[in-house]
């Protein structure tokens, strides 16, 4: 194995793998989008564009959570010969003026930075590069969009690269992603690029079909009826383009719109507005609970119909809360819950699979699961089995009688996860990403997500170091199905995308991704998805 070698390079030891070089080269070029499998070394190749980038000026790479952020602190510290600072919400401004001084790398979560230069406490004008991990990020008014345009209008000598394993399902996606970090091409790399297919482990993807009990037919019926009653009421007023089959997303937009009808009306707005409002709250609380019915099963729909009747009682309950625990729809639903107590099937199904898989020698799982409540039952029930160690790991904000996890039980389980205490990982959505989880032997999605970046992050938990598996949980008649197919086909939409290997796409010139309206306005100037 040959080693990395460089002037800038504390130790040495890390591996010079071609496609990490042949990457770090082109992002040199121009700024560059990177996308490669999690695992495959972005950290890397984001050290060997610093090593070339140190004696231009500063470098900055922002990270979306403290613990990664802390994670590339010590990465970079540990390699790097330069003047390495982390900026988090802990440090104070008054000690981070200094710092913008006197570091030549900073690594920071993206709001501190975007809070310093907005309060005139920095500037990026004399930094060399930007580096946007998870770039997949920048979208809407998250930190990084901001950030972006910034560096770009006062940059001396700017160089922008954004990383992610996972940039969006369509083109158009991608382009604004490249607008908004002032890029102007992208590398990607997958398993059938000559360069990266040796360092690749394939990863066996299976689905586990799971019948619909009738008790949860029955619930998740008697809401739809209401479900159809909220949304037709949205229909009449001009908010949705049909009465009836309206999925969730369809209810957002609902939202949205009349978000934007409340701004433009105030403060004189109709009280038909404030009505359909607390409608499209219904309909949204009513999509949750069919959903929680029908992948996760009676016992956290129950728990999930018990906080909006407990919470409707209070003085200061919101109306949505209020007309849905009277309403007869709701109050019926509630009951054959209360009369049909009982785990969704899919629990024994795990149950059995984890049991097999300890017998034919996997060592460690991670299963995600996107409700606490049912975080909390599996690992209650996988506790059980012989030679199974779960543990949850949840995120930090608390919910009511669930209190979540700070950033040192984080750590401490994840330590005690790598180093064999526990072998199971029970993990809401918070282990997705921005987390330093070791690679497992499976995943196991309890349902199936809709989003293909979703998708992506959560199967690069396995397969880093050798072959991996994923199990996907599906509930046959349910927004299971649903979920799968729009993860699956976004996901082949990605990969047409690059297929070609050279695409022109229409992204703002350097000026107008300067100006004010570069977001409205562009030339159409060749943006290269490279390949190889």
């Amino acid at each position: 194995m040959s080693a990395i070698t460089h002037k800038f390079l504390k130790v040495d030891g890390l591996e010079d793998r071609l496609y990490q070089s042949n990457i770090s080269k082109a992002c040199l070029e121009q700024s560059t989008l990177v996308i490669l499998p999690t695992g495959m070394g972005k950290t890397v190749v984001a050290l060997r564009i610093m090593l070339e980038r140190l004696e231009s000026g500063k470098i900055l790479l922002m990270a979306p959570t403290k613990p990664l952020a802390q994670q590339h602190f010590d990465f970079f510290n540990e390699f790097l010969n330069a003047e390495v600072s982390l900026f988090t919400g802990a440090i104070s401004p008054s000690e981070r003026v200094p710092l913008w001084s006197s570091s030549q790398i900073i690594i920071s979560t993206p709001q501190v930075i975007s809070k310093d230069i907005e309060a005139n406490r920095a500037s990026l004008e004399d930094f060399s590069l930007v580096i946007f991990d998870e770039a997949h990020r920048a979208v809407g008014n998250y930190a990084y969009v901001e950030i972006g345009r910034h560096y770009l209008e006062v940059a001396k000598n700017h160089l922008s690269t954004g990383m992610t394993a996972s940039p969006g399902s369509s083109k158009p996606e991608i382009i604004r992603l490249c607008r908004d970090l002032g890029i102007t091409a992208v590398e990607n790399r997958d398993e059938s690029d000559s360069d990266v297919s040796e360092y690749i482990q394939p990863i066996k993807t299976r689905w586990v079909k799971i019948d619909m009990p009738g008790a949860v037919k029955d619930i998740a019926n008697q809401l739809r009826k209401l479900q159809d009653y909220l949304c037709g009421k949205l229909y009449k007023g001009g908010f949705l383009d049909r009465p009836r089959k309206v999925s969730t997303t369809m209810i957002l937009e609902a939202g949205k719109k009349l978000q934007r009808r409340f701004a433009q009306t105030k403060p004189s707005t109709p009280p038909n507005i404030f009505n359909l409002m607390t409608t499209q709250a219904m309909a949204m609380k009513t999509a949750h609970a069919i959903l929680t019915v029908e992948t996760q099963g009676i016992i956290q729909f129950l728990d999930y119909s018990s906080r909006i009747i407990d919470e409707a009682k209070a003085k200061k309950s919101n109306r949505a809360n209020k007309w849905l625990s009277t309403n007869s729809d709701w109050k019926v639903a509630h009951e054959i819950a209360k009369v049909n107590k009982a785990n969704h099937p899919k629990l024994s199904r795990l149950v059995e699979l984890v049991e097999l898989q300890l017998e034919i020698g996997t060592s460690k799982f991670i299963i995600f699961s996107e409700i606490r409540h049912t975080a909390s039952l599996i690992v209650e029930k996988l506790s059980k089995i012989q030679g199974a160690h779960p543990v949850r790991f949840v995120g930090q904000g608390s919910r009511e009688g669930d209190k979540g996890m700070t950033q040192k039980q984080q750590k401490e389980i994840l330590d005690q996860f790598r180093n064999g205490e526990y072998n199971i990982l029970v993990a809401t959505s918070v282990g997705e990403e921005g987390l330093d989880i070791p690679s497992t032997d499976a995943v196991i999605f309890y349902e199936p997500v809709s989003s293909a970046i979703r998708l992506i992050q959560r199967r690069g938990r396995t397969g880093r170091n050798r072959p991996g598996e994923v199990f996907i949980f599906v509930t046959l008649g349910s927004r299971d199905e649903a979920a799968l197919w729009s993860s699956r086909g976004k996901e082949q939409q990605m990969q047409d995308i690059f297929a070609a290997g050279r695409l022109e796409i229409d992204v703002p010139t350097t000026e107008e991704l300067a100006g004010s309206n570069f977001l409205e306005n562009g030339e159409s100037v060749q943006t290269t998805f490279r390949k190889n």
